[in-house]
């Protein structure tokens, strides 16, 4: 049995490099085929980042906006656009146990 009381230290999870790849995958592959979702990511591409987990520094962000790859890109190079997205954003700690 765990005793919170005893224990008194903060242990941070953070998903693991598979993970992240996973999660920008998943990112990736909606932006190739949902048409809505990519006009929500035009509009905020902070948060829909954050819907799968990454925090996007907004300051970075062009002023006129982001510009996203054609579908058919995305689909075609969907591997490179994913290590791509992870090299630019961080993921988010979630939770603490």
């Amino acid at each position: 049995m765990f005793d919170f009381d005893i224990q008194n230290t903060v242990t941070e999870t953070t998903a693991t490099v598979a993970s992240n790849k996973t999660l920008a995958h998943a990112f990736m592959e909606r932006l190739a085929r949902d048409d809505a979702f990519r006009a929500y990511t035009l509009e905020n591409p902070a948060a829909a980042a954050a819907q799968y987990g990454f925090a996007v520094d907004s300051s970075k962000l062009p002023e006129g906006g982001i510009k996203l790859p054609s579908k058919e890109a995305l689909q075609a190079n969907l591997n490179v656009f994913t290590d791509k997205f992870i090299a630019s954003a961080r993921i988010v700690k979630m939770f603490h146990i």
